[in-house]
């Protein structure tokens, strides 16, 4: 198999929108909450993803769903932000402390994802791929953040396929990872 269809593989597997999506789907369907609430909950955090995308590429202002041109990331990301704040804040009133700091992850993320984005192309990949890894090691065990040998692949995958820099792919990393570690274990 050569470079570009591994690095392609790779890249389809760890997509933004599924990892972003599988993250708050982990934190609801590990809490006792009802399961009417677990689905409201997931359709929420499902739509809050897809259906700015669908609305900005249906308007024109999206040409592919990675986002290629930095230029079409921040219409999306602040909207997706702006959804996962409502969202964090609806969750929060279930007093639930683990989903309660899962959606603030996912919202605080999101929003500097979206500020970063306005004068810089940050991996998303690496972005929300982290987020997920955190938030699994968090939830249910350390021994989960060995998911993180799988980031450098997922950081090949981009800079291969010319989405991304060295650069970009640390930093997406590093800024959630920060994120990540002051929400789930220093607050």
């Amino acid at each position: 198999m050569n470079k570009p269809k591994l690095a392609r593989i790779i890249s389809e597997i760890s997509n933004g929108f599924l990892t972003m999506v599988l993250t708050p789907l982990f934190g609801i369907f590990s809490t006792s909450i009802e399961l009417f609430q677990k689905v409201s909950l997931s359709l929420a955090y499902l739509l809050a993803t897809t259906l700015p995308f669908l609305i900005l590429k249906k308007l024109g202002k999206i040409s592919d769903y990675e986002f290629t041109d930095r230029r079409e990331r921040p219409p999306y990301f602040l909207s997706v932000s702006m959804l996962y704040g409502v969202l964090s804040l609806i969750v929060y009133g279930f007093q639930i402390p683990s989903l309660s700091e899962i959606a603030l992850a996912l919202f605080l993320t999101s929003a500097t994802i979206s500020f970063i984005t306005l004068f810089w192309k940050i991996s998303g990949h690496m972005t929300y791929s982290t987020l997920l890894f955190c938030t699994l090691a968090y939830l249910f065990s350390p021994y989960f953040f060995l998911l993180f040998l799988f980031s450098p692949f997922i950081g090949w995958s981009r800079i291969v396929l010319k989405k991304h820099t060295l650069l970009q792919v640390i930093g997406g990393t590093v800024v959630t990872f920060l994120i990540c570690v002051l929400i789930y274990w220093v607050f």
